[in-house]
């Protein structure tokens, strides 16, 4: 399914192992850390494609029939109620974790007990999560294929395990089915998937239960809704019977497997994870392996320099290096008090727009209140708290819902602007830095930008969580209950203490909504900025320590001397050797 990304993985993979191997030649313990992290993320990077849906809508199914086995349990009745994690393994083994930390080994014939409603009511077992490594060329290259649980069924522990797991879902598999087609509850699971995933394929199970012109019905149906529900009007949705398919797996019956229409899928997928996924992944680290190999020719370069130079001429320029770093150093503060300035000035729209809210939104707040108030509303204090607190609910929440809804897309839109900026500007820092030290030295290093304002913006959401209760109604409730007051009397005292509290708890929440917003703002700023000041400080780093390396070469010998020009000729070749290969990896993953 990955063969082109495994074989390009597997070529970067053998380049950075011959960089390592070079990196003995140098002593530097950051240049073969970055190394070492650059291999480990390589090879453990998981990418989680996530089964996604209400209860009973085939998810199971499709994941067995996407691994040509019943490798997970099936059956008519809700199911899943642990997430399941499937990993490539060259020998299948399922391992068990419990929320006590402890991890049991089971066969496939037990995975019911811990995975089913039926074998595992309620989690009564306590499990965390089940892992299966399983021998599936669709997983090689670092899928990992999970199966949730479905929501919308009376499990609510099912419903909590599925929404625990969004943050960590990079691609999404959302099955529904032709009858019903999509219904309202799972429209609004769909945005909730939204706010975290941003691939989804879209796939309508069972289509074999209509024939052709009602299935097109429905799929034409739910394509609408969808796209209505999404904003978005280039939906595509993914036909599918995935009980043929996985007969037509099992059965080797190529006609069932046409008709299951999961080949078209399986392609659709094939397609993503080949060239975007892995696109993605291995231009991230193909990246960072140049800019190391860049570092290391420079370093071989400038070691064959000093080997030639004098060593007053060499101290000279070092001297003048330091010079330009201290001016360059300046540089990287003034960009951090840019972005500093720019953050402020993200918060004070924050600030302009939450009192626009308030000037707008809360005399109408207190016209509806006081229309509710004067309402009639049979019965006594009790349901007449109940009323206003529906009145308050949809109004206060519904107003900051709609409001942070609206703010996140401007707020994320300048958030990328400014982030680009200085990425642009720590960009130019880190060429300035490069340029320097080819003027001084005669030996041209190769630069490379940070893409880092691609992954933050893309990356950067305000997720609030469930709305915020903006009122305490029980308080009043029980005192008033209580009383022995008029009724009359008692709904006049509530109302007085609500309408009070009205244009307070909107302050309130306007600051928690405020704190927030900053929070988020400040965290995603300050690991942003981290990461493009590490590069500079690196890139600087590096060149220094290429620097004293030269010196001490010029303590040696002639005899050594020549011996070392011999030794770094032959490093220098091998680094160009590798930097041909990553070369031509990258024109690959361009092309």
């Amino acid at each position: 399914m990955l063969e082109l990304f495994r074989g390009q993985h597997q070529a970067l993979l053998e380049s950075l192992e011959e960089m390592k191997r070079l990196a003995e030649y140098r002593p530097d313990e950051a240049f073969t850390r970055s190394l070492e992290e650059l291999q480990t993320k390589l090879r453990n990077n998981a990418f989680y494609l996530v089964v996604l849906g209400e209860f009973k809508r085939g998810k199971s199914t499709l994941v067995n029939s996407l691994l040509k086995t019943r490798l997970l349990p099936m059956a008519v009745v809700p199911l899943t109620s642990i997430v399941t994690v499937i990993r490539y393994g060259a020998e299948e083994k399922i391992e068990v974790e419990l929320d006590s930390g402890k991890n049991i080994s089971i066969a496939r014939e037990r995975l019911e007990e811990y995975v089913t409603e039926r074998g595992n009511p309620k989690n009564v077992k306590g499990v965390n999560r089940v892992e299966i490594a399983f021998p599936s060329e669709k997983l090689q290259g670092g899928v990992h294929l999970i199966d949730t649980p479905g929501v919308g069924s009376i499990f609510e522990s099912n419903t909590r395990a599925t929404y625990d797991f969004l943050p960590k879902v990079d691609a999404a598999l959302f099955l529904f089915t032709v009858d019903p087609p999509i219904s309202r509850s799972e429209l609004e699971f769909l945005g909730d998937v939204r706010q975290y995933v941003d691939k989804i394929f879209f796939i309508q199970n069972k289509v074999d239960y209509l024939d052709d012109a009602d299935r097109c019905e429905s799929m034409a149906f739910s394509n609408q809704v969808i796209e209505a529900a999404l904003g978005d009007g280039r939906v595509v949705i993914h036909p599918l019977s995935a009980k043929l398919a996985l007969e037509g797996r099992l059965e080797d019956d190529p006609d069932k497997l046409k008709a299951s229409c999961l080949p078209e899928l399986e392609a659709v997928l094939t397609d993503f994870l080949t060239h975007q996924k892995g696109r993605i992944l291995l231009k991230s680290a193909l990246q960072s392996a140049r800019k190391l190999l860049a570092d290391q020719e420079f370093a071989v370069e400038l070691a064959r320099k000093a080997v030639v130079t004098p060593l007053r001429e060499l101290e000279e320029k070092i001297v003048l290096f330091e010079r330009q770093l201290e001016r360059i150093q300046r540089e990287k503060d003034d960009n951090g008090y840019f972005f500093e300035a720019e953050i402020k000035r993200i918060m004070d729209l924050v600030d302009h727009q939450l009192n626009r809210l308030r000037k707008t939104e809360l005399p109408r707040l207190i016209q509806e209140f006081n229309k509710a108030a004067e309402s009639s509303c049979p019965g006594g204090v009790k349901n007449y708290v109940e009323s206003l607190k529906g009145v308050l609910n949809k109004g206060i929440v519904q107003t900051f819902d709609q409001w942070i809804s609206d703010q996140e897309e401007r707020l994320n839109q300048e958030f990328a602007r400014v982030s680009k900026q200085y990425s642009d500007r720590a960009n130019a820092i880190i060429a300035d830095l490069v340029e320097v030290s080819s003027k001084l030295f005669g030996i041209q290093m190769e630069h490379f930008e940070s893409e880092d304002a691609i992954s933050a913006d893309t990356r950067f959401y305000y997720l609030l969580g469930d709305p915020p209760r903006f009122f305490d109604l029980a308080g009043a409730l029980d005192f008033f209950s209580q009383t022995l007051l008029p009724t009359s009397l008692s709904r006049h005292k509530v109302y007085k203490d609500l309408l009070k509290k009205l244009p307070e708890r909107v302050d309130a929440n306007c600051g928690r909504v405020r704190a927030d917003f900053t929070y988020r703002i400040r965290e995603s700023f300050l690991k942003f900025r981290w990461n493009l000041n590490t590069k500079i400080d690196a890139t600087a780093a590096s060149i220094r320590l290429a620097l004293e390396q030269a010196c001490e070469m010029q303590k040696v010998g002639s005899e050594r001397k020549e011996k070392l020009l011999q030794e770094l000729d032959a490093q220098l070749k091998r680094v160009l050797q590798v930097k041909s290969r990553l070369g031509q990896l990258a024109g690959q993953l361009t092309s």
